[in-house]
């Protein structure tokens, strides 16, 4: 029987549900459940259940594979990079958005001198 990373699902959840501007209140709402226990699956403190599973499926358009495929360490480049932007994400999302403004001027500055012209 295959094991699968609930942790890095749960990322995978986070990663679709933010790529497409979409809140855990909106996700709750539709699923009749609480942002605690949507925050919950993202996060691996709650047992990801089917129900929830194929709705982010079908509401992100993507097959219940690649989510649960997402927790696979074959899942290659594309999967740690995605795991990684979600990362970076929550971290922004952790400052006030005055200094989120701040972090990305810095971060177009680093980008500039590292890759000039």
């Amino acid at each position: 029987m295959e094991q699968y990373d609930f942790k890095k699902i749960g990322l995978e959840l986070r990663r679709l549900r933010t790529e497409h501007a979409c809140t855990q209140e909106q996700i709750a709402d539709e699923l009749g459940c609480t942002v605690a226990f949507i925050s919950n699956v993202e996060n691996n403190r709650a047992k990801l259940n089917l129900r929830v599973l194929t709705y982010y499926a079908k509401l992100f358009h993507v097959s219940v594979d690649s989510i649960l495929n997402a927790g696979q360490d074959n899942a290659g480049y594309q999967n740690a990079s995605a795991v990684r932007d979600t990362e970076a994400l929550d971290i922004l999302h952790q400052f006030s958005p005055e200094e989120q403004e701040k972090i990305i001027k810095v971060l177009r500055y680093l980008k500039e001198v590292n890759n000039p012209g």
